[in-house]
């Protein structure tokens, strides 16, 4: 999410290229994406974990399902970034600023839903992490 804040204008102040650089980005940060969540599927699902643990599995298949939610709202965003990515050419044909206006708008809410879901993501994450961390068993 760090590589979001980088750009502190606001979309109205970013020039074509720079909002077409922003999709690029997001798409990148989305592949990464994920591969986290395959991983963290993964360890939730592996026999790694202190068996004598109360309410493990129901804990683990709590998480693995509040990820799932994620990924499907991750899929939905990437798509609305790929149709955004093809909505600005069209704003290479503005003749006006409420053409422009439209454009930057729209930049603007979805980069204000992408920081969300990252946001909730690296929320989730830490927590799934901080949960399983002291479970993992010992190799004696």
């Amino acid at each position: 999410m760090a590589s979001l804040s980088h750009h502190r204008r606001s979309a109205n102040e970013k020039s074509f290229e720079e909002l077409h650089a922003d999709t690029k980005e997001w798409d990148s940060l989305f592949l990464t994406n994920t591969d986290e969540i395959a991983f963290i599927k993964q360890l939730l699902l592996s026999d790694v974990f202190e068996g004598n643990t109360p309410n493990l599995y129901e804990n683990l298949q709590q998480y693995y399902d509040l990820l799932e939610e994620l990924k499907t709202e991750k899929i939905d965003l990437h798509e609305d970034v790929r149709n955004h990515k093809n909505d600005l050419n069209g704003m290479m044909e503005c003749e006006d600023i409420s053409c422009e206006s439209f454009y930057y708008n729209q930049h603007l809410n979805l980069e204000n839903r992408i920081r969300k879901h990252l946001s909730k993501f690296e929320d989730l994450k830490l927590n799934i992490f901080r949960f399983c961390t002291p479970l993992l068993r010992k190799n004696d």
